[in-house]
């Protein structure tokens, strides 16, 4: 899927000297691209935002060192894909003018993390840029950087704006203060016009932007208004089973309809024995199971009213856990099961006739969702 990369100014303060204090700091934004990352996360990431915060030393007019920070914007809106770095680089300048190109090459650590899936590792990092010293003081980037995650797929197209300033007594500090004590008038002027073109075609571009993000994110709200990948006749919006097999009998929620009592499962009296005819009957509750290895079974053993009430506990809860134990040793994962015996809680019928007990003493499975 593709990436769009748009670049946003955020205040920043740098300090560069070469002399006393030959040390500087940026804060600024980022847009970064992930569509070379397409087959790595899936097709609903989105480009992101980030804050980049750096450190560094000039070691001569040429060559500096810096210590970068990444993390995503506060404003980061979900769908897009959260990058976190810590960044090593090297940055060396081209002449001396007021406006400078430099290559840049750095090792780091990062972190893309989308809708709980993320990948780190080591990272190599290149890039190219223009700087441009509007004083002494101020200056300001415009930069290009390439990322690469050792080991992973991720790889990210970043497109970077800073602002900043600097401060101290340098030779840096003294050709770019000549070099932007002798622009002109008319200099300054056509910075201005184009600057203001810019950012009218700035505007323009993100109004696109956000009608297109808008249409899109209201076409896939109408596809999952409607859509039932299952096709079990809830739609994937409400379905709490996804993938349940063709054919398969759902509740309201889209999970397999398992409620109900297993009729003819019987024990032997006063015990959790199992009678061979109710083997019979789990051995075709177990293969049923078996079809479905992602839900959660709750088996639930009860009791009529005769005897007290805590024998009656007792024996549902003995006769749950003996169907539990036999539906494993058919094959039943053993974490999908979980035993509890009601006593003769919730009778289905009377207990003043023996049909009504017969009833009440009865075993049922229970999805839980």
């Amino acid at each position: 899927m593709k990436r769009t990369l748009l670049a946003t100014v955020i205040s920043s303060v740098s300090v560069a000297a070469l002399a006393d204090k030959p040390y500087y700091f940026t804060f600024g934004g980022a847009h970064t691209d992930h569509e070379v990352t397409k087959d790595y996360f899936d097709d609903y990431i989105k480009h992101s935002y980030d804050l980049e915060l750096s450190g560094g030393y000039m070691i001569d007019e040429d060559t500096a060192v810096e210590l970068s920070i990444v993390q995503p914007s506060p404003d980061q809106i979900e769908g897009r894909a959260d990058v976190e770095q810590a960044r090593l680089s090297g940055l060396f300048f081209f002449g001396d003018d007021m406006i400078q190109p430099y290559l840049s090459a750095g090792l780091g650590y990062g972190k893309a993390e989308l809708n709980g899936t993320a990948a780190e590792n080591a990272l190599v990092s290149v890039g190219a840029g223009i700087q441009l010293a509007a004083t002494d003081t101020f200056f300001a980037r415009a930069e290009y950087r390439y990322d690469d995650m050792v080991n992973e797929t991720i790889e990210h197209n970043n497109y970077v704006l800073e602002a900043g300033m600097r401060f101290g007594n340098s030779s840096v500090a003294s050709y770019k203060e000549e070099a932007s004590n002798n622009m002109t008038d008319d200099t300054a002027a056509m910075k201005q016009a184009a600057a203001e073109e810019k950012a009218k075609a700035a505007a323009q571009a993100e109004a696109a932007r956000k009608k297109a993000e808008a249409e899109a994110a209201a076409a896939k709200a109408k596809l999952a208004a409607t859509l039932d990948s299952d096709t079990d006749g809830v739609i994937d919006t409400k379905d709490k089973c996804a993938d349940t097999p063709k054919g398969t009998t759902v509740d309201a929620q889209g999970c397999p309809d398992f409620k109900g009592s297993l009729e003819g499962v019987y024990f032997e009296t006063s015990s959790a024995q199992l009678t061979e005819n109710s083997e019979v009957i789990l051995n075709n509750v177990a293969e049923e199971l078996k079809r479905y290895p992602n839900l959660s079974i709750e088996i639930q053993a009860y009791t009529d009213s005769r005897g007290s009430d805590a024998l009656n506990q007792r024996i549902s809860e003995q006769r749950a856990q003996s169907v539990r134990t036999y539906l494993i040793e058919k094959g039943v994962s053993a974490e999908k099961l979980t035993a509890k015996g009601y006593g003769e809680a919730n009778p289905i019928a009377t207990n003043d006739t023996a049909e009504g007990r017969a009833q009440n003493r009865r075993v049922e499975l229970s999805v839980k969702k």
